[in-house]
């Protein structure tokens, strides 16, 4: 049995150019065909990528859950110590006259529920009673910039803060 690649060319040729009978829903048959097929590709591809993102999303979702978790469990007295109605102002007058700071105190303007403070002159262990007395008292420095000036043996520090309850 031989393969006559003529033939098979001429009849390829007759049926795409319409010439065979049956050849344009023949044609229309395999171009539809072709569509459906890229079509079931194209969705195919989606739902892959879908469900890789899914995927993703929930490794995070766990991920996030165990950190929560595992925060919680750092401190879970913390809140239960701190008042929620702590007045910054007053903490910081009492510890600012309990360390006898007076015109070293340079500035305290308020800031919403915060307390902005300017302190001149410290040194590292004064403010760090400081931190620690604000502490005790249910306040924390939120954010704080610190100049260190040359005194000597030792530094003398200017303490620009914002500081404000524990929770």
């Amino acid at each position: 049995m031989a393969v006559n690649f003529d033939s098979i060319i001429n009849n390829t040729r007759s049926i795409l150019r319409g010439e065979a009978v049956g050849s344009v829903r023949f044609i229309a048959a395999v171009l539809a065909a072709l569509v459906v097929w890229f079509g079931v590709l194209t969705v195919s591809d989606w739902t892959k990528q879908s469900m890789n993102t899914l995927a993703s999303q929930q490794g995070r979702w766990r991920t996030l859950l165990i950190l929560g978790d595992e925060y919680k469990t750092l401190a879970p007295n913390a809140a239960a110590n701190t008042s929620t109605n702590v007045d910054v102002a007053a903490v910081f007058a009492q510890v600012s006259e309990r360390m006898e700071l007076g015109s070293r105190v340079n500035r305290v303007a308020p800031d919403g529920r915060n307390q902005t403070v300017e302190i001149n002159r410290l040194y590292a262990d004064e403010l760090a009673e400081l931190q620690r007395q604000l502490a005790s008292r249910g306040v924390r420095f939120i954010a704080a910039e610190l100049r260190a000036l040359p005194a000597g043996q030792e530094r003398l520090m200017t303490v620009s803060a914002i500081i404000g309850p524990m929770n």
